[in-house]
């Protein structure tokens, strides 16, 4: 069927494909699926890319099951869907004490990757989390995931830092959102920079631009010195509202690093899904703003917070149609396939936890709810 969104926002036709969605809200499984269906048919993608979670800094994200669900969601919608693609990258599961080691995480990225999942999806860069776990991302605790990750050439999706405003006063004297207790920004950046500088090869992707909207020759720099990371576009509202402070400029940054530029939306399965004309009210502002900014050719408004009028960047078809789906097919190629038993083996594992009232994350409902779950998964494929 033809494009809802493109049909009432009059954008071009082109190959979409969403590197940056999640599914970290409590939900049924059966209506997780309906989401990611209409949500890829409303807005005409072709291919996405679900970010498991297993932590965030939101409470209600805590979720032990959400790899597998991933990997289930995966299996079953590319059955079902002839001419679409969903991957998924999976997330290591941390308990921020000693039990975590260099061995033991390398372990998990082994069998994430020999499961099937297309990737790997790190948060650890999130300033409260980066906290948490007390060591930096350069440390030997990580040392293993880096080299693994470079070597066997497995993609991963990096969440570094958060926007600079963060970390200072408001204009009317607002506390900051982080305290002096929190790694910075220069600290972070500095930590992935000497991931970078032992792994030259490691193909990352820097979400949310890496923060670096409003410091254009920082991001430069970075484009520069290390070939192999990509730039997700995924908002951070704030990012367009640079953007669209020295659009000449970021033009022609587009226009130049247009092949290590990935679309990205940030959608989460935030609302219950309805008909097809509820995605409008319930997931187009972050995506809308994304491909305003890149196509329009009049200045527009964002409708989600008031920048005042935003001016479009109006890139060449060739920057459009690699940014918006062909630097993702490139990287990711088709799915990788899924090992059945290993992939049934660890559902029921992580039953049997739930089960067994083993898994202390979450509250008492939401651990109910991940349990029902695991049993559906686990019928759908027993």
């Amino acid at each position: 069927m033809d494009c809802i969104n493109n049909t009432k926002k009059g954008y071009g036709g082109y190959a979409v494909a969403d590197s940056h969605v999640h599914i970290a809200f409590a939900m049924p499984i059966g209506l997780t699926e309906r989401f990611l269906d209409r949500y890829m048919t409303y807005f005409g993608l072709e291919r996405a890319v679900l970010l498991a979670l297993p932590h965030s800094d939101r409470a209600a994200a805590i979720d032990p099951a959400n790899n597998l669900k991933a990997l289930y969601l995966k299996q079953k919608l590319n059955a079902l869907w002839p001419e679409k693609r969903l991957y998924a990258f999976g997330g290591l599961y941390h308990h921020f004490d000693r039990r975590d080691t260099a061995d033991g995480l390398l372990e998990q990225l082994t069998a994430l990757r020999e499961t099937g999942f297309d990737g790997l999806k790190v948060l650890l860069g999130k300033p409260r989390l980066r906290k948490r776990l007390g060591v930096g991302l350069d440390d030997e605790l990580l040392e293993p995931v880096w080299r693994y990750c470079e070597r066997e050439r497995f993609p991963v999706t990096l969440h570094l830092g958060d926007p600079a405003a963060y970390w200072e006063k408001g204009g009317k004297g607002e506390m900051p959102e982080y305290g002096e207790d929190v790694p910075s920004l220069k600290l972070l950046r500095a930590e992935f920079r000497r991931v970078l500088e032992r792994h030259p090869e490691l193909d990352v992707a820097l979400c949310h631009f890496c923060f670096l909207a409003d410091e254009p020759e920082r991001a430069e720099t970075l484009m520069e010195r290390y070939p192999r990371v990509f730039l997700d576009l995924t908002p951070g509202s704030e990012m367009y509202y640079w953007f669209s402070q020295r659009p000449d400029f970021w033009r022609d940054f587009f226009v130049r690093y247009q092949k290590r530029i990935l679309f990205g939306t940030d959608t989460d399965n935030w609302a219950s899904p309805e008909e097809l004309g509820g995605c409008e009210h319930n997931f187009s502002y972050p995506f809308n703003l994304v491909r305003n900014a890149l196509e329009g050719r009049a200045a527009f408004r964002f409708e989600d917070h008031d920048y005042g009028l935003l001016r479009p960047l109006s890139l060449p078809e060739e920057a459009l149609k690699n940014i918006y789906s062909q630097n993702l097919v490139r990287r990711l190629n088709e799915p990788a396939p899924i090992d059945a038993e290993a992939f049934e083996s660890r559902c029921r594992a992580l039953l049997a936890r739930y089960e067994n009232g083993r898994v202390p994350d979450g509250t008492p409902e939401r651990r109910l709810l991940e349990e029902n779950n695991l049993r559906e998964i686990v019928r759908t494929f027993t």
